[in-house]
């Protein structure tokens, strides 16, 4: 009798755990943020997920509510070790997110907004989460474009984004044409 997977990986907690409150610690600025440092620990170093998975995590985690990288967590998770492979990764998610803000209203109560260290300490963090956010839509838009249809989706919702255009209607638009493509395909066999 084969082993249900939730139990075949159970070993995988701890580095589940271990592996998003790593991210999480180290990519302030939040969900798009840790798409690079995702794909870097779970696609190259521990060939958890193909890049194809990835961008289809990506893709769940932003259409559906909640937090980005909980969201990316269950969804790691769960294929690793089902249910608890799930909790475990979401458990590593929010615990220094947790522990952060704890310190701060702990030993920080009275932090000025506007002192000056801690706008430097902002301004800077600002443009590293800018261009790793840069970096995330470059790689997606790469791995979307992979086809002449997949290109001209992505560049005229990137100019529709750019234009000023909502997002949600972007999503809408491009989830119907995902269900329609391979029903417009079976219609013309």
């Amino acid at each position: 009798m084969d082993t249900p997977r939730r139990f075949k990986n159970f070993a995988a907690l701890p580095a589940l755990f271990w592996g998003f409150a790593k991210i999480v610690a180290l990519t302030p600025g939040g969900g798009l943020v840790m798409i690079p440092v995702i794909e870097d620990y779970f696609v190259r170093k521990k060939k958890i997920l193909s890049a194809d998975e990835l961008a289809e995590m990506v893709a769940l985690a932003q259409s559906t509510p909640g937090i980005i990288a909980a969201n990316c967590a269950v969804y790691t998770g769960s294929k690793v070790a089902g249910f608890p492979g799930a909790l475990a990764a979401v458990l590593g998610a929010i615990t220094p997110s947790f522990l952060f803000i704890l310190a701060i209203a702990i030993f920080f109560p009275d932090l000025n907004p506007k002192n000056g260290l801690i706008v430097a300490i902002f301004t800077g963090v600002r443009c590293a989460v800018s261009a790793l956010i840069i970096l995330t839509a470059v790689n997606m838009a790469k791995k979307s474009a992979k086809t002449i249809s997949g290109a001209l989706v992505t560049f005229l919702v990137a100019i529709y984004l750019i234009a000023g255009g909502n997002p949600a209607y972007a999503i809408i638009f491009c989830a119907l044409l995902g269900v329609a493509t391979p029903l417009f395909r079976e219609v013309k066999k």
